[in-house]
């Protein structure tokens, strides 16, 4: 069964948060990406919360928007480090506020950096000295 990783890309202050617990990595056995995105919102309902009245349960994870989270499949060296065998669920989680020693760059999600910018306008001269 195929590993994905879920990581945060919104900022901690991006108000779509809406005070949910943000998870630094998640890993899980699913078949296919969205899988895997429910399975992990196992993560952030509280099975202790009693329901009120006659609620109904509109309960939506944070892990099933796009802009919270994203979802990558781990290559197959990653995979065959965590373990490739098993049922499907979550295999690891990391909540954001843990104290962890920094992954090795091979488990940290890539980043695509931004070309350098041309300055606009004219150039500012120094002044002499």
């Amino acid at each position: 069964m195929i590993l994905w990783r879920i990581a945060p890309v919104a900022d901690p202050r991006d108000s779509r948060w809406q005070d949910r617990r943000i998870w630094r990595e998640v890993i899980v056995r699913a078949p296919s990406a969205a899988m895997a995105r429910l399975i992990a919102g196992r993560l952030e309902t509280n099975p202790d919360r009693p329901p009120v009245g006659n609620e109904s349960p509109a309960f939506r994870s944070g892990f099933t928007d796009e802009k919270l989270y994203w979802v990558a499949r781990l290559s197959t060296a990653e995979a065959a480090a965590v373990g490739e065998g098993g049922a499907y669920g979550i295999v690891r989680a990391v909540p954001a506020d843990a104290l962890l020693e920094t992954p090795p760059p091979s488990l940290l999600p890539e980043r695509v950096e931004e070309p350098a910018r041309e300055p606009v306008g004219e150039p500012v001269e120094k002044a002499a000295e």
